[in-house]
Parts: C-alpha cells; sequence; structure tokens
C-alpha cells in the first residue's frame, strides 16, 4: 500500500479519512459527478473503489459484501498503529474515533447519537433485545417465520427458559400488496402480544415489509416493535425516526459495506432504561457517564477492534459521497433488471418482482437438492457468487455492474435451463 500523505494528520483525525493517492482521486471524481443521472459510466466508478477482479464477482451482499478499498486502507492502517504502540496512550485516539463513527450513523440514520450502539454485527444487537426485554409468562411475543434464526429461534429459545408464548406468523407466498402483508399480522394481535419482531428484508424470500405501517399498528395496541435491517442498512435511505419503530439492528459487514465485525444497535430513547446489557465488561464501574450514556451501555463487550469501528466513518462517508436515495434507486434497478431476465429464461422467481415488495434480495425458485451444485457452477463457471439461500439467491449491489448482471442471467440460463 502507497505510504499515507502526512501519518501524524492521518491518525489524528477523527474520521479517519486520509487515503491513498488513488483512492482521494476517486473520491473527488464521485464528489465531482454526483448527479442525478444514472449513466453506466458514474458506476463504473463506484465499482473501482472495491478491489475485487473481474474474475469472481460478488453477488451476495445479503451474507457479506466487499469493503470499500478506502475502508480497508484505513483499518489496516490504523491496525498497523496498534501494533506498532498499543500502549493506553496511544490508543486514547479511538474513543473519538468511535465517538465519530457513532455521530455519523445517527445522522443517517436520523435519530440522536446517544441512541445508537456499535456493537459486533446484528445477531448481537438482535440477542440484546431478546434478552434485555422484562416478559412474563403470559406475554406473547409476534414474529416473521421468515425472520433470521437470531430475531427468530432465539426468541424460542429463551421462551423455553421464561415460559412466555411465541408465535409465528406465515405471509403469502406471493403477496399482492402491502396491505395483505399488514392485515395477515395484525390478525394475529391479542391482548397478550407484547413484542412484534421482524425483519425489514427477508433474506430467504426477499420480501420486504412495509414497515412503518407495521409499527403504527402495532404501537396503537402498546406493542413494543423490533426491526432487524440486515438487509436494508446501506441498501436503503433509512429514516427510524419516520418509521417510529422501538429498536433496529443491523450489519456493517452486509450492504453497508464496511468494517467486519461491526453492527449497529439502535434503541428509541424512551426505552434504553428498559433493557440491561447481555455482558458486563472490565471497567464497567470506573467509567465515566458520559462513555455510557444512553445506548453506549450495550458496548461495554471487552476488547474490541479498535480499527474497524473508526473505519464505520469512513464507510459512511464513502455512502454520503454517493448518496444513499441514490445508492437505494440503483439497486432496486439492478435487482428489477435481474429479475426481469430470470423471468425471461422461463425461470420462476420466490422474490416478489415490484419493487414495493422487495429490494436487493432476489431469490430464483430451484429445488432444494439442486441448489448447491447450481451455484458452485455460477462461481466455477462463470465466476458469480450468489447463495443456495431459500433458492438461489443473487444480491447485486452498488459495486456490481449491469454487465456483471448480464453475466448471471446468462448463468442462470447454463446452470438451470
Amino acid at each position: 500500500m502507497k505510504n499515507l500523505t502526512s501519518r501524524r494528520q492521518f491518525l489524528g483525525s477523527a474520521g479517519a479519512l486520509f487515503f491513498s493517492g488513488s483512492v482521494v482521486n476517486n473520491q473527488n471524481a464521485l464528489a465531482q459527478r454526483y448527479s442525478d443521472s444514472d449513466d453506466e459510466t458514474y458506476w463504473d466508478l463506484v465499482r473501482s473503489q472495491f478491489s475485487f477482479d473481474e474474475s469472481k464477482i460478488p453477488m451476495n451482499a445479503a451474507n457479506l459484501c466487499p469493503s470499500f478499498r478506502s475502508v480497508s486502507e484505513v483499518v489496516s492502517s490504523l491496525t498497523h498503529d496498534i501494533d506498532k504502540d498499543c500502549s493506553f496512550n496511544n490508543r486514547s485516539k479511538f474513543n473519538r474515533f468511535l465517538e465519530n463513527s457513532r455521530s455519523i450513523v445517527a445522522a443517517q440514520l436520523n435519530v440522536g447519537k446517544n441512541e445508537i450502539a456499535l456493537v459486533r454485527n446484528t445477531s448481537e444487537a438482535n440477542n440484546i433485545i431478546n434478552n434485555g426485554i422484562d416478559l412474563s409468562q403470559d406475554d406473547e411475543v409476534l414474529i416473521w417465520d421468515q425472520n433470521h434464526p437470531t430475531n427468530n429461534v432465539a426468541w424460542e429459545v429463551r421462551a423455553a427458559r421464561k415460559g412466555f408464548l411465541v408465535k409465528k406468523v406465515s405471509t403469502p407466498v406471493k403477496p399482492n400488496d402491502d396491505q395483505e402483508l399488514i392485515d395477515v399480522f395484525v390478525s394475529q394481535f391479542t391482548t397478550k402480544t407484547k413484542v412484534l419482531a421482524l425483519t425489514h428484508v427477508s433474506n430467504v424470500s426477499g420480501i420486504k415489509l412495509p414497515i412503518k405501517e407495521l409499527a403504527s399498528a402495532a404501537h396503537a395496541r402498546g406493542i413494543y416493535v423490533h426491526v432487524d435491517g440486515a438487509q436494508a442498512w446501506g441498501a436503503m435511505s433509512l429514516d427510524l425516526t419516520e418509521l417510529d419503530i422501538d429498536s433496529f439492528s443491523a450489519s456493517s459487514h452486509k450492504w453497508f459495506m464496511g468494517p467486519k465485525e461491526v453492527g449497529v444497535l439502535y434503541i428509541k430513547q424512551q426505552n434504553i432504561d428498559h433493557f440491561w446489557p447481555n455482558v458486563i465488561a472490565a471497567g464497567w464501574g470506573n467509567q465515566s457517564d458520559t462513555q455510557l450514556e444512553g445506548a453506549r451501555k450495550f458496548e461495554s463487550l471487552g476488547q474490541r477492534d479498535d480499527a474497524a469501528l473508526a473505519g464505520i466513518a469512513t464507510t459512511a462517508h464513502q455512502l454520503d459521497l454517493i448518496g444513499l436515495e441514490r445508492i437505494e434507486k440503483r439497486i432496486v434497478n439492478l435487482s428489477s433488471y435481474l429479475k426481469e431476465g430470470v423471468t425471461g429464461l422461463g425461470l420462476e422467481l420466490v422474490t416478489p418482482i415490484e419493487s414495493n415488495l422487495s429490494h436487493g434480495v432476489c431469490i430464483v425458485e430451484a429445488p432444494v437438492s439442486e441448489r448447491s451444485d447450481i451455484t458452485n457452477k455460477l462461481y466455477e463457471n462463470y465466476g458469480i457468487s450468489g447463495a443456495a439461500t431459500g433458492g438461489i439467491r443473487l444480491c447485486p449491489a452498488i459495486y456490481n455492474t449491469m454487465e456483471h448482471v448480464d453475466r448471471a442471467i446468462d448463468a442462470l440460463k447454463e446452470a438451470m435451463t
């Protein structure tokens, strides 16, 4: 990697946004070309911000995304800095970096910085909610049967210990509209329902739930609403205040395209005091009220990857340069193009083709016994990395081009028709 322009300036910057020359030039180009146009030249420039080559194309953002090259550089450089001097004196600057990351994430999600905890991943965030909320044997928790296991099975594991009831809701395989999705949940509300645990976009079907409307209906009954946003953070322009949910979880390593082993947990300010953290690390009683203010108490997790936490700010800066609304539109365009190509081959989709009922997760029908073989063919013969989840899952993100999607469609034609 090229030497940084000024190591002292780099390490002293709370944003940690000083990069090698090539990355700076590309960032400037991104900023200069920001417009309402969606020409492929611009998206080729975005694709150049990632280090993968054209022989192996990542198209499984629902599981893992590559980080922006600039993010990798920041994390690598800061990791080297810690390895060179791991003293408390040197590492003290990472408190500033962490707070900067928190502030930028909070601003993007339109919530207060004290409502944000930067934990390790979505699973940990889900379990903080699952284990932290007070429930009695007479209470019910309503879950979507398409939730991720950490927002689904984890509730059942706790219920087995505590005795409350977990009820699973199944939605139509081919929903006609948002109202149909809303009605199926609302019809299951009872006076005993205390929690509604949802997933914004399912990783096993690609269905996108109307979260704002579901939260409103639940709150009218006094029901707490938690949303797993693993398939939404970084893929959509999210306003958690407008959605009016009680808590939200997501991971940096998916559509956010940030460092590994960092996740976000949002808890509405009025709810924070009702939750206790799962982990109490050394130094809990010695930390100042400021350090543990608000949702920070959920960050008492022992030694963290300080470089990765600092890299969250870099990632958020990159997303801001492109624009989250623009990112959302691009992902819809890519996924729509993919789904149209799939149906043009005569293949069936698990995922709704309508963009109001889905987003970036695209799943093609395939027999369970054939899914692994098909995904291996896509990878070995065409260099398309997908997943055998719910069918054949392909999730194009902003680092993908239309040519990548064409290649994926050609690969499906060879492997499945």
